[in-house]
């Protein structure tokens, strides 16, 4: 089959690689549509907690077109969206409801050959069956917007609480989406890019704000004493270390963006102490898809604006750098 391999950091390239081959409680899934995803890019930059050389991908959906001896849920034809974190089961977090931390946690397209592939191999326990309503393009989004499901599980919206959500890229824009009906006075935005302002404000941000040297003073205005949750959306260690001063006291800072594994931010602790602050963080997801799948399937999230590419596998490297680069919203390969 053909693939994208990530051969050494920062080295890429389409291959044929052999088929993945199916073990006794696995299944065969032929890749339908498959998303570019931030922490992709980290993985190209080694940067994340993948080896080399490595298949990525990990946000896809497509059909099961081989099952394993053992495996009884699931049969040829089926269409699903594997969730891509495996979980043990048996470790101290899996039996805490923290599966999202197991001690023997594997990922796919991060520690196992991913979805930038034309077929993947995955245990059939992982794998959610979609109904009909939901498109190839919507599969791929189950697992991103599973991660947001989680982000909200982790922390809580009060009546009147003013938002903040630093950065629209695609994960900015579901949080949005997610948020306008959480109960919060306001859904503000702070991005650089004009277009993806006009989204946010179309998928339902209450305000937007471009990226620059006039931000603060317009937040200030917004928000006189702060904002009661602050969500960074972006993974920018200088956009992380300045989201604090926009954050009112007891209120709760999320990190959603996915930052290099390497970077560091200063932060007081006196800070922390003197105003009551609540810092969330969001590893990926625990056993969010499906809600995920009933929001889309419900139509309550949107994703047709944020799918700005759509291309073959072959088209992988340009595109990629176009993505690395802020130049598209989600891109979706089609192996």
């Amino acid at each position: 089959m053909r693939a994208v391999v990530f051969t050494a950091p920062e080295t890429a390239a389409v291959e044929r690689v052999p088929d993945p081959t199916c073990g006794p409680d696995e299944v065969i899934v032929q890749v339908a549509r498959t998303g570019i995803c931030g922490t992709d890019v980290h993985i190209y930059h080694n940067e994340y907690m993948s080896d080399f050389p490595i298949i990525p991908g990990h946000e896809f959906g497509g059909r099961v077109v081989e099952v394993g001896r053992d495996v009884t849920d699931f049969k040829i034809g089926d269409r699903v969206a594997p969730d891509p974190n495996l979980y043990c089961g048996h470790c101290h977090f899996c039996r805490n409801e923290h599966a999202n931390h197991c001690l023997n946690w594997q990922g796919v397209g991060i520690t196992r050959p991913g979805s930038f592939a034309e077929y993947v191999a995955v245990p059939a326990r992982a794998c959610y069956a979609l109904p009909d309503a939901i498109s190839d393009a919507q599969a791929a989004f189950v697992e991103p917007l599973s991660c947001v499901i989680h982000a909200l599980k982790r922390f809580r919206v009060w009546p009147g609480d003013e938002v903040l959500i630093l950065g629209a890229g695609p994960m900015g824009l579901i949080l949005v989406q997610a948020l306008r009906h959480s109960g919060a006075s306001q859904v503000v935005v702070v991005e650089k890019q004009p277009d993806r302002l006009a989204l946010a404000r179309q998928l339902g941000a209450t305000t937007t704000v471009a990226a620059g040297p006039d931000q603060t003073a317009m937040l200030r205005d917004l928000a006189p004493y702060g904002f009661a949750v602050v969500i960074d959306a972006t993974g920018v260690p200088a956009v992380i270390e300045s989201a604090f001063t926009y954050l009112k006291p007891r209120g709760q800072y999320l990190q959603f963006g996915v930052a290099p594994n390497h970077a560091t931010i200063r932060l007081s602790p006196y800070d922390v102490f003197r105003h009551d602050w609540t810092i969330i963080g969001s590893f990926a997801l625990c056993y969010t898809f499906q809600p995920a799948i009933a929001w889309l399937s419900q139509g309550v999230v949107d994703i047709a604006p944020l799918v700005s590419h759509t291309v073959p596998l072959d088209d992988f490297a340009s595109v990629f750098r176009l993505f690395e680069s802020g130049q598209t919203l989600k891109v979706q390969l089609v192996p």
